[in-house]
């Protein structure tokens, strides 16, 4: 990343939401990464199991959110006395709470608040009672910022579970080599990298392409819809079911494959009755896809690492000429 903890976005519908309540009555359910299968016991009796990681997970996203949001404090809560902080620019190497939050809390004065999208997340260890998560996922600036700016960035952060809770043990987030650069003295890169410039280009011609599909309603009326004002169409008999941005739903007699072919290639068929608009995921997860407006929509079991690879090959690349991959 390019400021504190790099140069991404989370967020969802741009509100985090609260990781759940740790619980040691859960049965574990299989989550991708090493040694998922099992569950693990310290000497003080705290087990790592399976729920605890995806909530861990959750958590994980949750304090990536509230940084870019500028909500630095809820961060600061859950690093370790003895933590280990390493950013982007020269001067993160940081040990300690003090420090790592002294660094943390300056580039408050530096970022731009910023949402994250396109979030994949893996377990990369799970093992006693410590749990590593790695992802990637991109940063960008909200719309009221006034200019714009989009990176990718990847992160890993070592939880370590014990009495008092979840704790941080090493938080590192930083950006692809060559696709950011920081000014000196500066946290927040202030300048147009490549995944920027190919942000910027895809809005563009997203703005330029207006064109209308003349949708049938259930009731007879026929309305028209922008591709990207959808956030994910359901099959629902012979008939498909539209949701849009603002909340709005679309109940319509098209049938599902004739709907998407309609609509083209930058929806994703990740379920044999869901597809969503690849333009406004957020996060992938272990079963789901968590979309702008705040719906998870589940993927196949059988099906999540071929869905994931596919949505993951959508990713601005840095190179120019990438476009999305269809499933």
């Amino acid at each position: 990343m390019s400021c504190s903890l790099g140069s991404g976005i989370l967020n969802g519908n741009r509100e985090s939401q609260q990781p759940m309540p740790f619980s040691k009555r859960h049965k574990p359910n299989p989550v991708p990464g090493r040694g998922c299968g099992r569950c693990s016991r310290n000497k003080e009796g705290v087990i790592v199991r399976n729920r605890q990681v995806e909530q861990l997970v959750r958590l994980t996203q949750a304090c990536l959110t509230r940084y870019w949001q500028l909500d630095c404090e809820y961060v600061l809560q859950y690093l370790d006395r003895d933590v280990i902080w390493i950013g982007s620019a020269a001067h993160q190497f940081v040990e300690g709470r003090e420090a790592t939050a002294a660094d943390l809390r300056r580039s408050m004065e530096e970022i731009q608040p910023c949402h994250l999208l396109h979030q994949a997340f893996l377990v990369a260890q799970n093992t006693g009672n410590a749990c590593t998560i790695v992802g990637r996922y991109l940063t960008t600036t909200d719309d009221e910022v006034g200019y714009c700016l989009q990176a990718q960035q990847r992160c890993t952060v070592t939880w370590e579970l014990g009495e008092a809770g979840p704790k941080i043990k090493c938080l590192h987030v930083s950006n692809p080599m060559g696709e950011l650069k920081l000014a000196e003295g500066e946290t927040f890169v202030n300048v147009l990298g490549q995944t920027t410039r190919k942000y910027i280009q895809d809005r563009l011609q997203g703005m330029a392409r207006q064109d209308r599909i003349p949708v049938v309603e259930e009731g007879g009326n026929t309305c028209f819809l922008r591709p990207g004002e959808i956030v994910s169409v359901m099959a629902e008999g012979r008939s498909c079911v539209i949701h849009c941005l603002e909340g709005r739903t679309v109940r319509t007699r098209v049938g599902f494959s004739e709907f998407l072919h309609r609509v083209g290639p930058a929806f994703y068929r990740i379920h044999r009755s869901y597809a969503v608009n690849g333009t406004h995921l957020v996060c992938i997860r272990p079963y789901e896809v968590e979309m702008v407006d705040g719906s998870r929509i589940p993927i196949p079991v059988k099906r999540y690492r071929q869905v994931r690879d596919t949505l993951l090959a959508s990713f601005p690349s840095g190179e120019e000429g990438t476009s999305p991959k269809a499933p």
